[in-house]
């Protein structure tokens, strides 16, 4: 049976409450679409409403060609958008089983329902759950699917950008900083065509490049991009935190900043924010050891340093980081031969967790940390070539990332290889020998992206 649309005055008045719900003013929606004269009489009533005007009023609403034709419209949209809020709370919990097959449920019905505007929410959501689950390349291609929506209503627009910010956080993790900061510079551009409603996303923009900008040294333009956020969506512990982190890797002033540091990092323990003590950890043991190589201070320290990731290495999903983390306090302390007791204990630290995680990065650190102890500090080449070698053994396959040039080029110095490429090797790591560590424990170190 045919589906009727209602006779010009009912649209209207339907286009003018769906307007108002979307927040649009009258100018707004016309926009790009008719003259607002010809807006005003379209929704009393009294002009009616061609079949390509009705199309770009959906698309800039964000709603259905059937929204005015089907009766259970309503419905079945309110249907959609409780399962959209299902799934993401799906996600939030890592159920990732029946996130999985709520997403297939969700696409089915956008496409039975004949909501095709709803398809950009699949695509999100479907991008959120790879990402989550470290499927990079489904992951991608989904928030690109995102990213390709022609419509750029004000729903779209900001769903766009949230997908920008995924986007890049993805090509930041695989080390490829450049992308990243293309992908957001892209993002903020987007944003100016509607400032008002992307604010929240355009802050998010700020804080991800100044984490792109920190990683590769660009102190001033991280800075700067932090004092771009406006708004308070982002705990102000976080944006402190970064510009300490900032101070301290440009110049090393930890003089000026200790007690500002002791001082965030008990805050962040106060807030129970479990990645913020992570993180305010790994910036104490980086500036402790580094600029007071030989204080007890973090001889003193350790008792809670200890404590603080027993107890958080409890919980499943910071395994992997409260391991991570000791071994940043053990790579930081292998220079010291002084703190032989120290990086014993923590090594003893690592072992339970070891059993417990799958990330050949971390069980190949392990290895590549136990082979520099034994050379270092035990003065074991043999023993120490057997664990790198077990590190190199460690790494997925298809790893092509700078820790595994770490590891050759270790294997290659117990092997005594004398040439000019080794010399020149030497020479480059001894120069940005900081840089290196920073490198491997950024994960630690940097808050996580935001979108």
């Amino acid at each position: 049976m045919k589906k009727q649309i209602p006779r010009h005055n009912q649209l209207g008045e339907k286009i003018r409450e769906v307007r108002k719900i979307k927040g649009f003013t009258l100018g707004e929606l016309a926009k790009g679409i008719c003259s607002l004269g010809k807006m005003s009489n379209i929704e009393n009533g009294r002009i009616p409403v061609s079949e390509d005007e009705l199309m770009q009023f959906c698309e800039k609403l964000n709603i259905p060609m059937n929204y005015f034709s089907d009766p259970d419209i309503n419905e079945k949209m309110q249907e959609l958008d409780i399962l959209k809020q299902k799934i993401r709370d799906l996600i939030s919990l890592k159920h990732w089983q029946h996130a999985k097959a709520e997403l297939a449920n969700f696409k089915h019905k956008i496409a039975s329902y004949q909501i095709m505007s709803r398809q950009i929410d699949h695509d999100f959501l479907s991008g959120e759950f790879y990402l989550q689950t470290n499927q990079y390349e489904h992951s991608e291609d989904s928030f690109k699917k995102v990213i390709d929506v022609e419509e750029n209503n004000n729903y779209n627009l900001r769903l766009k950008l949230k997908a920008y910010n995924a986007l890049s956080s993805i090509f930041f993790h695989k080390k490829k900083i450049s992308i990243s900061l293309q992908l957001l510079k892209r993002a903020l551009e987007l944003s100016k065509e509607s400032p008002t409603i992307t604010k929240d996303e355009r802050d998010f923009i700020y804080f991800n490049r100044s984490i792109s900008y920190l990683y590769i040294g660009e102190y001033i333009q991280s800075f700067k991009n932090l004092n771009k956020i406006k708004q308070h969506l982002i705990n102000p512990l976080e944006i402190e935190y970064l510009k300490l982190l900032i101070t301290f890797l440009d110049d090393g002033r930890v003089e000026e900043i200790s007690e500002t540091l002791l001082s965030l990092r008990e805050r962040l323990q106060q807030s129970g924010d479990k990645d913020g003590i992570l993180r305010g950890w790994a910036l104490t043991i980086y500036t402790v050891v580094i600029s007071y190589p030989n204080s007890v201070l973090f001889e003193k320290l350790s008792d809670s340093f200890f404590h603080d990731l027993t107890m958080i290495g409890e919980i499943a999903e910071y395994k992997e980081k409260s391991l991570a983390l000791f071994q940043l306090g053990i790579s930081l302390c292998l220079n010291l031969s002084s703190h032989s007791t120290i990086i014993k204990e923590l090594f003893l630290k690592t072992k339970p967790l070891l059993a417990q995680v799958e990330d050949h990065l971390l069980l190949a650190r392990n290895n590549y940390l136990e082979g520099q102890f034994y050379n270092k500090h035990l003065h074991d080449p043999s023993t120490a070539l057997t664990f790198f070698k077990r590190a190199l053994e460690s790494l997925n396959t298809n790893y092509e990332g700078i820790f595994k040039a770490d590891i050759l080029y270790e294997i290659s110095k117990l092997k005594k290889f004398d040439n000019e490429a080794m010399e020149a090797l030497e020479l480059y790591r001894g120069q940005v020998k900081d840089q290196f560590i920073f490198t491997h424990f950024h994960e630690l170190v940097l808050p996580a992206f935001k979108y």
